[in-house]
């Protein structure tokens, strides 16, 4: 499997009305592989993929998050209009980095005691972006409400 491949296992994974959209941006360095849209809120999410971890406990994961990708998700943490996270996946499984994470290396160690099963990313996406209200109350606000509009006013 490659970063593709397991890009795609995951939209797969993913209920048909949450939107999802894989970003290809040639003119603007930085942006995240995708964008993920619900009632909750918008999520970025910065994909990287392992083939293979390596032997070694201590050895740093190389995610190839460039300087620029690093710039771009915090910032938009930081503006925190837009939740942000980097996937790193590694054969059957992925760990998710969120709230500035992704800036620090990353070791098999750490990788192998926070990772969980692939398929359990779409899950935690679907979780970041859909509507949370359990109670029997419309999730639509009432827009004259929102607006201060009176019938009088219009």
């Amino acid at each position: 499997m490659n970063e593709h491949g397991f890009v795609k296992s995951v939209h797969r994974s993913l209920p048909s009305e949450l939107y999802k959209w894989k970003i290809h941006d040639t003119y603007t360095g930085g942006v995240p592989d995708a964008f993920y849209a619900g009632p909750s809120g918008v999520l970025f999410v910065e994909y990287k993929y392992i083939p293979k971890l390596p032997v070694r406990n201590t050895t740093k994961l190389r995610t190839t998050l460039s300087p620029i990708q690093i710039e771009w998700l915090n910032k938009m943490h930081k503006f925190g209009s837009a939740k942000v996270a980097v996937v790193i996946g590694a054969e059957e499984t992925a760990v998710i980095l969120t709230a500035g994470e992704w800036s620090n290396p990353l070791t098999k160690q750490e990788y192998v005691k926070r990772c969980v099963p692939r398929k359990n990313v779409g899950d935690w996406i679907k979780d970041q972006i859909e509507q949370k209200n359990v109670d029997n109350k419309s999730a639509t606000p009432d827009v004259g409400k929102v607006l201060h509009i009176n019938e009088g006013d219009v």
